[in-house]
């Protein structure tokens, strides 16, 4: 083996490596459980958030962002970063239903 090779990783290793892809659905996640509860305006900023910190995830190198790096890093900042900011945008710009 060459100084260049890593050694393989065990299964553990290589379910923590995808944290930062896991933070993400277990935001949207957690956001979804909050919209189901009627509390639509906060679930729906979660969501948001989540997805921006996916955004900024992706900013990091593709060896540690694991299955959130799906297309170049700029493409996949740029789209994560819209969707999620749109969501936190529209969760706030929609006006509350008043009875």
């Amino acid at each position: 083996m060459t100084t260049s090779e890593r050694p393989p990783k065990s299964p553990v290793q290589q379910v923590l490596g995808q944290w930062p892809l896991a933070s993400v659905l277990l935001g949207v996640f957690a956001g979804l459980v909050v919209v189901a509860f009627s509390h639509w305006r906060t679930g729906s900023t979660l969501i948001g958030l989540s997805i921006t910190m996916g955004g900024l995830f992706r900013l990091l190198p593709n060896r540690r962002v694991g299955l959130l790096a799906v297309r170049n890093r700029a493409l996949d900042t740029i789209v994560l970063l819209g969707v999620g900011i749109g969501i936190t945008v529209l969760a706030w710009a929609v006006p509350a239903l008043r009875n």
